[in-house]
């Protein structure tokens, strides 16, 4: 039997299409169904894609969900469906509702679905939403294990393994691929890999970075012979000192020119304070490697200002703003005369500077209330 099946992206802003939903659209459309993708307060350059004109009835809706911090965009979208389509059977998941499945379950009168949804994760992404993205996105493998403390992927993947015909995902039209993968690195099919990224020719990315612990020279000689752009690792913990200073020498030894680092900060670990954030930040930053500053926030928080008792608020804030107006893309490029005055030669120098940033921007914003007021 035919059915009128929705896809619904809640109106959280995404950097990228949902991946989940794509992989269901083309398992129901693999079995006959009729299948609609809505993307709630979708911005007008959203890939191309077209709001559809909605049916006065479906008989199956899928949610999904992403960040923790996104909860209430998320509760208000299901609300929302459940009043249109009372008689829909309505499917919420994602890594919200894995996450928080009782909040969600105590708020909608949903159970979610935990994790992945193994027989749409067998389906190539439906791409025809989208016919302005010009890259495809998939994953060569799933999972990590590593377990990292700070880290989502154990919750959402918590067994690490190989997706074989992850080509499948790749869309002739595209110019470009972005792997989602948490340790590719890992991988007993690395090799194998690489002769097919070589065969496939396009240039690549993987957004999460490649483990710095397991980069080597034979890797990067594989690697300089493909077209990942740009080299991507990070320097989170302590366990990561070390490595990543070797993996950029490396990286650098082979000829790899774009390469930048996440570098996690504000997290609940103990050793996460801003004298070791700047630490590294300024460790990388004299080793010519572009930084990117991650904000943690709690895995089970629903709010999307979280602040570790080991960080001052005034010294988050300041840093927030240095990446907005002193940097583009929210990253810390790689000039040393730049860095030193934005963030200054040590630890005491960083935290006053970027108080000194928090009060400069307060005083602009007394300033502007004192004008609206007179």
């Amino acid at each position: 039997m035919r059915r009128n099946v929705l896809l619904v992206e809640p109106g959280y802003k995404s950097l990228y299409p949902p991946l989940g939903l794509m992989r269901i659209s083309s398992w129901h459309k693999g079995m006959g169904d009729d299948v609609d993708f809505i993307k709630e307060n979708a911005p007008q350059n959203y890939f191309g894609y077209v709001p559809p004109i909605l049916k006065n009835q479906y008989d199956l809706i899928y949610i999904t969900s992403l960040f923790t911090y996104h909860y209430t965009h998320v509760i208000d979208c299901i609300r929302k469906y459940q009043r249109l389509y009372p008689h829909a059977e309505i499917k919420i998941g994602g890594i919200l509702a894995t996450l928080l499945p009782d909040l969600i379950e105590r708020e909608t009168g949903i159970t979610p679905h935990k994790g992945l949804l193994n027989e749409a994760e067998k389906c190539p992404p439906d791409y025809s939403p989208f016919p302005k993205l010009k890259y495809s996105i998939t994953f060569i493998t799933r999972g990590c294990p590593r377990k990292c403390k700070y880290c989502v992927v154990s919750k959402i993947e918590p067994k690490f393994f190989v997706r074989e015909d992850w080509e499948r995902d790749i869309a002739k039209q595209h110019e470009r691929i972005i792997f989602w993968d948490n340790n590719w690195l890992y991988s007993p099919n690395f090799y194998e890999d690489v002769k097919k990224l070589e065969k496939i020719g396009k240039p690549y990315d993987f957004n999460q970075g490649l483990d710095c612990r397991l980069f080597d020279e034979e890797k990067a000689k594989l690697l300089r012979q493909t077209k990942i752009y740009p080299l991507r690792f990070a320097f989170d913990s302590p366990s990561h000192d070390g490595y990543i200073q070797k993996a950029v020498k490396i990286a650098k030894k082979y000829g790899f020119k774009d390469i930048r680092v996440y570098a996690l900060y504000n997290s609940e670990e103990e050793y996460d304070t801003p004298e070791f954030f700047y630490n590294r930040i300024n460790e990388l930053n004299k080793l010519g490697v572009a930084v990117y500053p991650m904000r943690y926030r709690p895995i089970d928080s629903t709010r999307p200002h979280w602040i570790s008792p080991r960080w001052d608020k005034d010294v988050l804030r300041g840093l927030k703003l240095v990446m907005i107006f002193f940097y583009k893309g929210g990253m810390i490029k790689k000039g040393r005369d730049g860095f030193l005055r934005i963030f200054g030669k040590n630890p005491e120098e960083f935290e006053q500077k970027m108080k000194k940033i928090k009060e400069y921007d307060r005083a602009l914003w007394r300033k502007k209330n004192e004008k609206r007021r007179s």
